[in-house]
């Protein structure tokens, strides 16, 4: 299930992406997660755009000119009211995260009572910050979804708020270890990933003959540890997880900013989507 899950993934970003040479090395979370585009927010002020103007353009008034109707008597009659058709938001995918549906258009995500900006990423097109989400969580500051050229919700990027931390990062550890034990209960398959800093010790022996050499010793250093927090700000530490259902995908990753600020970033994937696009594109060769 995870070689499809990697491959489904692949065949999507082969068409909706420039992510395919980072999943050729099998490096899809670490290079999504933990990367500069995961802290874009610190300039997304400068890269929101308007959407479409076609998609937000207001229904024109209409103006009747001259002197306005008089109503002589109680059998005048009133303006017919216009009954409009409420837009269909539920999709075959079932529920998003934060209360929004997957696969669903980008009309359909808006009728949900979201407010949406458009948002430029490097890896994926047609993104949006969205804001006035159905099932917020406090823990998380910006939402940022995906719909793809077909115009299909697929992927939402959930950015945790910004922590005033500890040098051992335990604020945004307490965090990490809440959302894995969420994610492993509702998606299963859950896999740590950490990548620890190396401390390079050197010291003196004495052979078997007495002779005085220098080993050099390598001692990971753990999760939590006293310098932790600027380990994973300097890249020299990382930490992250992945969890799956037969549906859904999920990445939970620990990171800190410029300015030592921690916080986690959870993204998830509908692995539904992504197969039948794999199996369109089969099709189609």
């Amino acid at each position: 299930m995870k070689q499809f899950f990697i491959m489904s993934v692949l065949v999507l970003t082969l068409a909706d992406t420039a992510l395919a040479g980072k999943l050729e090395n099998g490096n899809f979370y670490e290079d999504v997660l933990i990367s500069d585009d995961i802290k874009m927010e610190e300039s997304s002020e400068s890269a929101k755009e308007k959407a479409s103007s076609l998609l937000n353009q207001k229904p024109k008034i209409i103006k009747i000119e001259g002197e306005p109707l008089q109503f002589r008597s109680s059998r005048a009659k009133s303006a017919p009211t216009v009954i409009t058709k409420p837009i269909d938001t539920t999709t075959k995918y079932g529920e998003a995260p934060f209360g929004l549906s997957w696969g669903a258009t980008y009309n359909q995500t808006k009728a949900l009572g979201v407010d949406m900006e458009k948002v430029e990423r490097k890896d994926t097109v047609n993104d949006f910050i969205v804001t006035k989400l159905p099932k917020p969580i406090s823990d998380f500051r910006q939402i940022i979804i995906s719909f793809g050229e077909n115009n299909s919700l697929w992927r939402e990027t959930a950015y945790g708020n910004l922590l005033e931390d500890d040098a051992s990062a335990s604020k945004v550890m307490f965090l990490y270890r809440k959302y894995y034990k969420l994610l492993a209960r509702k998606y299963g398959t859950a896999q740590e990933f950490f990548t620890p800093k190396i401390l390079t010790i050197e010291k003196t022996v004495k052979d078997q003959y007495g002779v005085e050499k220098v080993e050099i010793e390598k001692i990971p250093q753990p999760i939590g540890n006293a310098n932790f927090l600027s380990q994973l700000q300097s890249g020299d530490a990382t930490l992250y997880a992945t969890f799956e259902s037969k549906d859904v995908g999920a990445a939970l990753a620990v990171n800190v900013d410029g300015d030592g600020r921690s916080y986690i970033v959870v993204d998830y994937t509908n692995l539904q989507i992504l197969r039948e696009r794999e199996a369109q594109m089969l099709d189609a060769l």
